[in-house]
């Protein structure tokens, strides 16, 4: 998006990238507002990026801030240290997303009726909750989700068992080792034990080294956990989850679009890459399944465009085809801040 001639510069002028902190429930926190600094409100964005870490300085992350501040948004990158540098997920973060929500409505530079979300993966589930707080969801004008899952339990059971679940069909799951790493983190925390939680990060998360007998000697609850993390069949891994702490399943219903669906008012622009590693393009399909009767939403999935080979005459028309249907997408968000 930064690359070549800007266009959008010859009428907008540049983009300006400021460091923001905003209160919290407890505690600080910290942003990066990308925005023109001509005086004139515009509509306004809040992105988190969640588990993924690229940090604030990462190229795509500034062309992104770059490019939707050329677009026409004031927009904002909310930074959690405890997800984006630990690969950890962190229920706090959907509170934190509410505050940040609220601290960019309020500034004298946006049209506060015209702001909306959007969010990657982890971060998209986390939007999605956060808009359905009572707070704020109400004014909530649109949110984009790109390659969120839809239930934190079935994402978990579809890692164990290594397979994309659909419609009561079953695909072989190649599972991105970030996904991987981040479910393992969850799965480990829900043990007591610190020697046995060292162990399985050994294992699982090349932290640190373990030996088959530091394997042999763990409780019937880590053996649950490395079954878990080693792949088993659905099934099995039903039953396992089934015997992890309430506490852990609470967190998990708590951290799903699925709980908190009904209670989301907002614009939804649903996207996902159909051969994504990262969450199964299934769960997209089910996140819009579950607002079809209040339409108002716009579901696009892409064939990722590594995928599209352009030397024959079909893969040119497939790359015509994601192209366009990418653009339609896009053009739908470009258009919340009109």
């Amino acid at each position: 998006m930064d690359v070549g001639p800007k266009p959008q510069s010859w009428f907008t002028g540049e983009p300006q990238r400021q460091e923001v902190s905003y209160p919290q429930a407890t505690g600080t926190g910290l942003a990066d507002i990308y925005r023109i600094p001509d005086g004139r409100q515009r509509a306004a964005v809040l992105i988190f990026l969640g588990a993924n870490a690229a940090g604030r300085d990462d190229q795509d992350v500034l062309n992104l801030g770059n490019a939707l501040a050329r677009a026409g948004f004031v927009t904002m990158f909310h930074w959690s240290p405890t997800m984006a540098l630990r690969q950890n997920i962190d229920p706090d973060e959907i509170d934190n997303l509410v505050w940040a929500f609220k601290y960019l409505k309020s500034q004298d530079y946006v049209v506060g009726d015209r702001v909306g979300m959007g969010g990657f993966c982890v971060g998209a589930a986390f939007a999605l909750v956060a808009s359905a707080d009572p707070r704020i969801r109400d004014e909530v004008l649109f949110l984009n989700s790109f390659g969120s899952y839809f239930d934190a339990r079935d994402l978990l059971l579809q890692i164990s068992s290594r397979s994309r679940i659909y419609e009561g069909q079953s695909t072989p799951w190649d599972v991105d080792q970030l996904t991987f790493k981040v479910f393992a983190n969850e799965l480990i925390e829900t043990i007591h034990d610190p020697r046995e939680q060292k162990v399985l990060r050994a294992v699982y998360m090349e932290i640190g080294q373990s030996t088959q007998a530091d394997m042999g000697s763990l409780s019937p609850h880590s053996q649950q956990v490395s079954e878990l993390l080693d792949g088993t069949t659905l099934q099995r891994a039903e039953e396992i989850y089934e015997s992890l702490p309430e506490e852990f399943q609470a967190s998990m219903r708590r951290i799903s679009p699925s709980t908190h669906v009904g209670d989301i008012k907002a614009r939804l622009m649903i996207m996902h890459d159909r051969d994504d590693r990262l969450v199964p393009a299934a769960e997209s399909r089910r996140l819009a399944e579950s607002v079809k009767h209040r339409g108002d939403y716009r579901y696009t999935e892409v064939l990722a465009f590594e995928h599209v080979r352009p030397g024959s005459e079909g893969g040119v028309w497939e790359l015509v085809k994601e192209g366009a249907k990418l653009y339609r997408h896009m053009y739908g968000i470009i258009r919340q801040g009109k």
